[in-house]
């Protein structure tokens, strides 16, 4: 059963913070933010956003003047809503991320993950009197958001995959990640989480940037800061040498699937207005992925957006706007503008 426990100001700008019971579990909580409101007049649904495999919706929600995907949504009348799915960030808690990481197997499955964006849909829509809500998912985001939409299109008015990934076979992930000897799992060494540094968080993003002089994409200082929000959720970031965030494992046994070329759901089943949003230069979500996941959508309704230039991080870059901008108007029903790729 979904429990709130705690439905308080945030940080005095028209934060809520709730916290639901994780279901299946008596001892994690979700954390689930919520910035706006809806104006009912206004005939705008709320919005839930579902973040990827390595950062929480920190990421979306930064305390850095400009870079708050909720806040600009949430400007024009909306309700926007942002989960923690089950060890990350507001929703890193309980006994196995507490654990030694080797003490369990990668946590917080696919299945989890369903789970955890069907009590916020459930908890959303009762909280604002609404049938459906729009739904936007990154990165890992996008399969945990496109399973949900396929088993409940009902409860989904409006969907979008930004840095989707699909089914694509991705070489340089599978090195990363897959075990060496059958590279259709995850290699042992994964335990149920793992620990990312600032240098480790920054190099990721520099090697995404190719060529191109990072300060020609991200502002100075602006990965530290992220560093800094996102350590802020975790209670033990500070104590490690060098402070070292915990991030669960389970995401990357579904990655290490998708990056095979197998895909984890059927976009058949997505009959809802759907746009597809990357970055340009984004190699772990790619071009040729994105196409093949854009012809199988079913819906008439379909778009497919590049920004130029962007990355994975692109939602933190200086052009982010160039990425709020096509999301808020597709939420808004705004198809008169043209689109970098269109269907």
């Amino acid at each position: 059963m979904v429990q709130t426990i705690e439905d308080g100001i945030a940080d005095g700008e028209q934060a809520r913070l709730h916290r639901l019971r994780a279901p299946g579990t008596d001892d994690v909580w979700l954390g689930l933010i919520q910035r706006g409101s809806r104006d009912t007049d206004k005939g705008l649904r709320p919005v839930l956003v579902i973040h990827g495999s390595t950062f929480g919706v920190t990421l979306f929600d930064l305390p850095v003047a400009g870079y708050s995907m909720l806040r600009e949504l949430a400007g024009s009348g909306r309700a926007v809503y942002a989960i923690d799915v089950r060890g990350y960030g507001l929703s890193l808690n309980g006994r196995v991320m507490d654990a030694p990481p080797d003490a369990n197997p990668p946590f917080g499955t696919l299945e989890h993950a369903v789970l955890d964006i069907g009590a916020a849909v459930d908890f959303i829509l009762a909280r604002e009197n609404a049938t459906a809500l729009d739904m936007i998912g990154s990165s890992w985001g996008t399969i945990t958001a496109a399973l949900y939409a396929t088993r409940y299109p009902q409860k989904v008015a409006r969907l979008v995959l930004s840095a989707p990934l699909y089914a694509e076979r991705n070489e340089p992930w599978l090195e990363r990640i897959a075990n060496p000897d059958n590279r259709r799992q995850l290699h042992p060494r994964f335990g149920a989480y793992r620990l990312q540094t600032l240098e480790e968080l920054t190099q990721r993003w520099t090697d995404d940037l190719g060529n191109e002089d990072p300060a020609s994409r991200r502002e100075p200082n602006i990965a530290a800061a992220i560093f800094s929000a996102l350590s802020a959720a975790d209670p033990r970031a500070l104590s490690h040498r060098p402070p070292a965030l915990r991030i669960p494992n389970g995401a990357l046994v579904d990655l290490v699937t998708v990056f095979n070329g197998e895909p984890l759901y059927d976009p058949a089943k997505l009959t809802m207005p759907t746009l597809i949003i990357r970055g340009a230069g984004d190699t772990t979500s790619t071009d040729s992925d994105a196409r093949r996941l854009l012809a199988r959508v079913a819906a008439r309704d379909k778009d497919y957006h590049i920004v130029s230039p962007g990355s994975h991080f692109l939602c933190v870059e200086r052009n982010r706007h160039q990425w709020y901008d096509p999301i808020r108007r597709f939420l808004d029903g705004d198809s008169s503008e043209s689109f970098d790729r269109k269907i």
